[in-house]
C-alpha cells in the first residue's frame, strides 16, 4: 500500500466537517424546525414519522447493499438475484422483513484491491441501519414483508429521492471509496442530532404509536414481560452495552487508521461527495413538506401510503381508550411517589 499523501494536519473526518459545516447547519436547522410537526399535538399519529422513515430507509439499504456487494457478502448477492414477488405475509412482526425485498439492488462491480482492503477494515457488524429502519416501519404500519418493498420502492420514485438514489450508485460504482463519506455522515448523524430527535420521539404518548389496522397492542407496539412499552425506533438505538458509542469510538479509530491509504484525490473526492449528501438531505426535506403537507397547504398528502386509514376512528377510540389508562396510572404513580416522599419528610 502506498504511504501518507495529504495534509498531515488534518484528518479526513475534519475535513469533512469543515468543508459541510454550513450545510450541515442548515440542514441541522430544517429537522428541529420540522420534527415538531410529526408530533403531538400537531399530529394525531405517527403517518408524518412514517413518510419521514420511507425517505430515509431507501438511502441506508442503497449504500448499505453497495458496501456489501462490493465486498463480496453472499447475502447481497442473494438480495440481487431473489424473486421480487414472493407469498406475502400478513403478520406484524418487524422480524418477517425479508433481506430480498429491497430497493435499488446494485450489480457487482470491480473495484481496486487497496480500496476493497479499507472498504472491509472500516465495515463491522452493529453500525448497520437497513434492518433497524424496516423493522420500525413494520411496526408502525403492520405492513406484510411485500408492502414494505413495495412502498420502498414507490417512495423510491419521488423526484429527489430517486436522483440521490442514482447519483449514489453512479458516484460509488465509479468512485467506491466514497461510501466512507456516507458511513461518517449517516452514521454519525445518528450520535448527534439523532439521540437529540430519539429522546423527542420517546417523550410522545404511547398510544400514538399504534398501527391503525392493529386491532390489539401488541408486543411490537405495546407491552412486554416488564410492562414497558416498546416504542418502534430501532433506527436510533444500536444494541451495545454502551448504545453504540463504542461502535463510534470503533469507527472513527479504524477510519483514522486506514484513510492513510488513501489518495490526494480520493480524499478530495470523499469530501466533495459529503457536501453532495447534505444537499441532497435539505432538498428531500422540501419533498417531504410537498408530500407531508407541512407547509399547511396539503393535508390529505400528510398521510403518506399508510393504507390503513380507513380504521382512523378505531384508532382513534384505541389511542383514547390507552391515554385514558395511561394518564390515570400516572397520575395514581405520581400521587403514590408524593405521599412517599411526605412520610419521609415527616420521620
Amino acid at each position: 500500500m502506498s504511504s501518507k499523501i495529504g495534509d498531515p494536519n488534518r484528518t479526513l473526518s475534519d475535513s469533512i466537517n469543515v468543508a459541510t459545516r454550513s450545510v450541515h447547519t442548515k440542514l441541522n436547522k430544517l429537522v428541529v424546525s420540522r420534527l415538531p410537526l410529526a408530533q403531538p399535538p400537531q399530529a394525531d399519529d405517527a403517518s408524518q414519522y412514517v413518510s419521514g422513515l420511507l425517505h430515509i430507509a431507501p438511502i441506508y439499504i442503497t449504500f448499505e447493499l453497495l458496501w456489501k456487494t462490493i465486498l463480496k457478502m453472499p447475502e447481497s448477492l442473494e438480495m440481487h438475484n431473489s424473486e421480487q414477488d414472493g407469498p406475502t405475509d400478513t403478520s406484524c412482526e418487524p422480524d418477517d422483513v425479508r433481506p430480498e425485498d429491497k430497493p435499488n439492488a446494485p450489480r457487482q462491480s470491480l473495484v481496486d484491491t487497496r480500496i476493497e482492503t479499507l472498504l472491509s477494515d472500516l465495515y463491522f457488524d452493529g453500525l448497520q441501519r437497513s434492518g433497524p429502519l424496516q423493522q420500525d416501519l413494520m411496526s408502525l404500519t403492520c405492513w406484510s414483508d411485500r408492502t414494505l418493498s413495495e412502498q420502498l420502492k414507490n417512495a423510491s420514485k419521488s423526484p429527489v429521492l430517486g436522483d440521490f438514489l442514482a447519483h449514489i450508485e453512479t458516484s460509488v460504482g465509479k468512485s467506491p471509496h466514497v461510501l466512507l463519506a456516507y458511513a461518517w455522515v449517516l452514521y454519525m448523524a445518528l450520535f448527534s442530532g439523532g439521540r437529540f430527535i430519539r429522546a423527542s420521539l420517546e417523550n410522545i404518548y404511547p398510544a400514538f404509536w399504534i398501527p391503525a389496522s392493529a386491532q390489539q397492542p401488541t408486543s411490537t407496539t405495546l407491552g412486554g414481560l416488564t410492562g414497558e412499552y416498546i416504542l418502534p425506533l430501532s433506527f436510533f438505538r444500536f444494541n451495545t452495552h454502551e448504545d453504540g458509542e463504542d461502535l463510534k469510538r470503533e469507527f472513527k479509530k479504524r477510519l483514522l487508521e486506514s484513510e492513510i491509504y488513501l489518495t490526494t484525490p480520493e480524499r478530495e473526492e470523499i469530501v466533495e461527495e459529503s457536501r453532495h449528501i447534505f444537499e441532497y438531505m435539505i432538498r428531500i426535506i422540501g419533498e417531504l413538506d410537498d408530500i407531508c403537507g407541512t407547509d399547511k397547504e396539503a393535508d390529505e398528502a400528510r398521510l403518506l401510503s399508510l393504507r390503513s386509514r380507513d380504521s382512523l376512528v378505531v384508532q382513534r377510540e384505541r389511542r383514547e381508550q390507552v391515554m385514558r389508562k395511561t394518564t390515570a396510572e400516572t397520575a395514581a404513580e405520581r400521587t403514590r411517589n408524593w405521599v412517599e416522599k411526605a412520610l419521609q419528610r415527616l420521620t
